[in-house]
């Protein structure tokens, strides 16, 4: 079952499921997936099956679509792709279903195959506090000054940039626009407070 979070500021506000061979997106209430916001259009994106893919085509809005930063007027999603419609980020997940193929079943094993990631806080007020990646997304950092967060995809743990004047730094070095994956022991600064990644078990 394929599913989307909708996102504000790296939080996540709601999960919908994609139960439709058309998911329309837009501010109008007849959407399936409705954002009351002005820099949405009334009928803004959808949503397309296509076989055992989704596509999502922008419908001429007057803000556009992106997928994973970039403007897209159709686009075939994978999984952990990030759709922008506004200020808002929607993030596609589509869960593998068993149909008994060799494929399938090796793609249902991998999520399983991620150990679980941990953050500690090494510097400021909470040093030596842990912040355990089990979530879909995590957010770390402060609102309104610098934000990231830590997505768990089957490959691992990738950190992005949200919100902020600077990035955040990895390895003592700034990271860009596309998600980083991160490796064991890597240290990461964000709102001046140094934390390492690691992994548990």
């Amino acid at each position: 079952m394929a599913k989307l979070l909708l996102c504000l500021d790296g939080n996540v506000i709601k999960e919908y499921r994609i139960h439709r061979e058309v998911f329309a997106i837009g501010r109008r209430p007849q959407n399936d997936l409705q954002i009351e916001n002005l820099a949405v259009s009334g009928e803004h994106a959808r949503i397309v099956r296509e076989g055992d893919d989704h596509v999502v085509e922008d419908l001429g809005s007057t803000n556009g679509t992106t997928v994973n930063g970039t403007p897209a007027a159709r686009t075939v999603l994978r999984n952990g792709d990030e759709i922008g419609v506004g200020r808002y980020m929607l993030r596609y997940w589509c869960e593998p279903q068993a149909q008994g193929t060799y494929a399938e079943t090796m793609v249902l094993r991998e999520p399983a195959a991620v150990r679980l990631g941990v953050i500690k806080v090494l510097t400021g007020g909470n040093s030596g506090r842990e912040i355990v990646l089990s979530k879909t997304v995590t957010s770390l950092g402060k609102p309104g000054v610098q934000v990231a967060t830590v997505m768990r995809r089957p490959q691992g743990y990738y950190l992005s940039h949200v919100e902020g004047a600077t990035r955040p730094q990895v390895n003592g070095k700034v990271i860009g626009d596309e998600p980083l994956l991160l490796a064991e022991e890597d240290l990461i600064e964000l709102v001046g407070v140094r934390l390492a990644f690691f992994f548990r078990g």
